[in-house]
């Protein structure tokens, strides 16, 4: 049994910068236990192997969830950037047009690697394929206790990250230490996943993507529209700008919320119905299907004159006024029910966590001193952008300030 001033439960985005600011600081037995064989593994994953580290300009009002403005606020504004963060380290970055913020070699290994290297200078112990099976405190000391092994430290940061990509070790089996110790939790649900719908309805429009407007409805309460690829799959709809729309949905009334995707988001129902009246006059002797190939990739052209009642094969010369204002307005209004969520397999994210009431304005439980929670074990999550590894750097950064301060 070894005594640390700082053991961090859980080596992933979170864990590694807490390992980072604290040696910067001055603490020095720091160790990190890891329970996959080697540490940061779903920091290579993120960003599809890019690492979108970060987002221009992050405000509090880019995050949800329970943790309270005035503690949020301080956390972002004592963190900095990212980018100054990193370059303490020796690595650069570089942002694209949308405000997001990548390592300048654009690949996830060299964000990895600053850390490793970084810590490889310090006296960091890093322990791998270490499950840590009992938390507890006694006395000043908490008792951390693997399979294998016991630690002692008046200092713990849990930074196990959430129940989402369990393939990456972050399945959420962690949690039950918080439990243990009576902390308040809320129930995980994954986020920043497919929303699942009619097989029926998506079945012949498998493998299609569509840059359009996708707008989530609660009943008939418009809830939030976002713009960008839409992708068809068999049982769902996904692509970032789902993913997006996914933490609004409350899935104890499932049955309330539907999707709607514009098609032709540029033009409003009336310019699309002009169009139509010139396709049909210069198609006049194809079928319905031909016709609308000159502005929708025919699976979607065959499911809109499905959802108008209309064949496929019907020539469009035969098309009725009422009905090209029809397909006009379903063009931008395909509507399709939200009949579940992605899996925590399939989620980039996880909602719910230790409730923001259980911690102080330095993410220590209120009640577990020497005990802080960061990273994606807090009951707060975003958008996709970088904000949740954001919120990691800027979570861990806050809780050592505390511990050393």
């Amino acid at each position: 049994m070894k005594q640390y001033q700082l053991v961090i439960i859980g080596g992933g985005a979170s864990g590694l910068a807490s390992a980072v600011q604290a040696q910067s600081m001055g603490l020095h037995e720091i160790a990190i236990l890891e329970k996959l064989p080697r540490i940061g593994k779903k920091i290579l994953a993120t960003g599809n192997g890019h690492c979108n580290l970060s987002h221009e300009n992050i405000t509090i009002h880019d995050y949800y969830g329970s943790l309270p403005e005035k503690t949020l606020q301080a956390i972002l504004s004592g963190f900095g950037t990212a980018e100054n963060f990193f370059q303490t380290m020796g690595l650069y970055t570089r942002t694209d047009s949308a405000g997001r913020i990548y390592p300048y070699n654009m690949t996830a290994n060299c964000v990895l690697d600053a850390f490793r290297l970084t810590l490889e200078q310090t006296q960091t112990e890093i322990f791998c394929n270490q499950n840590v099976t009992r938390l507890y405190k006694k006395g000043d000391f908490w008792h951390i206790i693997t399979d294998e092994m016991e630690f002692l430290s008046k200092n713990v940061i849990f930074s196990a990250g959430g129940h989402a990509s369990p393939k990456f070790g972050t399945d959420g089996t962690s949690w039950k230490l918080l439990e243990s110790l009576n902390i308040p939790i809320l129930t995980p649900k994954p986020i920043l996943c497919p929303l699942i719908s009619d097989t029926k309805q998506l079945r012949p429009l498998k493998g299609i993507r569509i840059k359009g407007n996708i707008s989530l409805y609660d009943k008939s309460k418009l809830l939030r529209t976002e713009s960008g690829e839409i992708q068809c799959n068999e049982n769902n709809l996904s692509g970032i700008c789902v993913f997006n729309l996914s933490h609004l949905v409350d899935t104890k009334r499932i049955q309330d919320f539907s999707l709607s995707l514009d098609c032709i988001p540029e033009d409003t129902p009336e310019n699309t119905l002009d169009k139509l009246y010139v396709m049909r006059s210069i198609r006049y002797n194809a079928d319905s299907e031909n016709m609308l190939s000159g502005l929708l990739v025919k699976p979607m052209a065959r499911h809109i004159l499905k959802c108008c009642g209309i064949r496929a094969d019907n020539p469009c010369n035969a098309l009725t006024d009422k009905q090209l204002q029809q397909i006009a307005n379903m063009i931008h209004h395909v509507v399709f029910p939200v009949n579940g969520m992605g899996t925590f397999e399939q989620a980039q994210a996880t909602a719910g966590g230790v409730k923001g009431s259980a911690l102080d304005e330095y993410l220590q439980v209120k009640k577990c001193s020497g005990l802080y929670i960061v990273g994606e074990a807090v009951d707060i999550h975003a958008d996709c952008g970088g904000y949740h590894l954001h919120w990691c750097w800027a979570s861990a950064v806050r809780a050592v300030n505390h511990i050393i301060l």
